[in-house]
C-alpha cells in the first residue's frame, strides 16, 4: 500500500484555562501550515586520539514551532493575529452630540458607525435652527459628516442620530493565550484520516497586517508548542503533541 501523504482538512483552537481547553473553534480556510521541531545538540570531543572528533552527543533542550497562514477574518481571528480584545458597539440614540464650530468644508466625526435618521441643528437662542441637509454631506457607514455651507447658523452645531451596531478588536494590547491546537485531515492519497494535535500552543506576539491588498489578503502567523509535564507518563500522548492515524475503511 503507498505511504505517500497529501493533507487537506481543517484547524481548530480550543482556549486553555486553568490548565483545561476549552470548546474549540473552527479557524476557517488555511491554506498551509507547518510543525517544526528542534533541540540544542550537547556534543563530546575526545581528546585521545588527535583528532578532536565528536564521539558523543545528546539533546539537551527540546524544542517545536509553528507557522501558517489565516485567510478569514473573524473578529476571533483577527483578536488571535493581532493579540486583541473584542467587543461589539451597542448603537441606539444619540441627541444632542456638540459637533463644536464647523467650518465649510471639513469632515466632523458623529461618534457612531452605520448612522442614519441624522438631523443637524446650531445653537439659536430660543428655537434652534434646523441645518438644511444640501448643506452636508454624510458617510453613513463611517459615521461622519462633512459640511459644505453653515453660513448664517450659529456655532456650535449638535447632532440627533441613531448608530448602529459594529464589532472591535483592538490591536496588540492583550498577552498571547494559550490554545490547543488540532488538525483534523484526510490524507487525499488513501483517505486515511489524520489527527494532529498540539497540547499547548502559544502565538509570537509579532505580526504583520497588510491593509491593502491586490489580490485575497492573509496573515502569517508564528508560534510555539510548549511542552505538557501531565502527559509525560503515556507514551501514547506525547509532550508537545501527537498524530493519530486513521486507517480508511475497507
Amino acid at each position: 500500500m503507498s505511504q505517500l501523504i497529501s493533507l487537506q482538512g481543517r484547524f481548530y483552537l480550543a482556549p486553555i484555562v486553568a490548565g483545561v481547553a476549552g470548546t474549540p473553534r473552527y479557524l476557517g480556510n488555511v491554506p498551509d501550515f507547518e510543525i517544526a521541531t528542534d533541540a540544542d545538540i550537547l556534543e563530546h570531543t575526545e581528546s585521545t586520539t588527535g583528532q578532536r572528533t565528536v564521539d558523543f552527543s545528546m539533546s539537551r533542550t527540546k524544542s517545536a514551532t509553528f507557522k501558517g497562514t489565516l485567510e478569514e477574518v473573524s473578529k476571533e481571528n483577527l483578536a488571535y493575529i493581532l493579540n486583541g480584545n473584542t467587543s461589539t458597539i451597542a448603537g441606539g440614540a444619540v441627541t444632542g452630540k456638540g459637533l463644536g464650530t464647523v467650518v465649510a468644508g471639513t469632515e466632523v466625526a458623529l461618534g457612531g458607525y452605520n448612522v442614519s435618521a441624522v438631523t443637524i441643528k446650531d445653537s439659536a437662542s430660543g428655537t434652534a435652527a434646523t441645518v438644511d441637509p444640501s448643506k452636508y454631506t454624510i458617510d453613513a457607514a463611517f459615521g461622519t459628516i462633512t459640511f459644505n455651507d453653515v453660513a448664517g447658523y450659529t456655532m456650535p452645531l449638535k447632532a440627533d442620530f441613531t448608530a448602529g451596531t459594529a464589532e472591535v478588536v483592538t490591536i496588540n494590547d492583550k498577552e498571547s493565550q494559550e490554545y490547543e491546537l488540532t488538525f483534523r485531515g484526510i490524507n487525499t492519497v488513501n483517505n486515511d484520516k489524520v489527527e494532529v494535535k498540539l497540547w499547548r500552543t502559544k502565538k509570537d506576539p509579532g505580526t504583520t497586517f497588510p491593509l491593502i491588498h491586490e489580490e485575497f489578503g492573509s496573515y502569517e502567523i508564528n508560534g510555539r508548542a510548549l511542552s505538557d509535564a501531565s502527559k509525560s507518563n503515556d507514551s501514547a500522548l506525547g509532550l508537545f503533541g501527537r498524530i493519530v492515524k486513521i486507517a480508511a475503511p475497507a
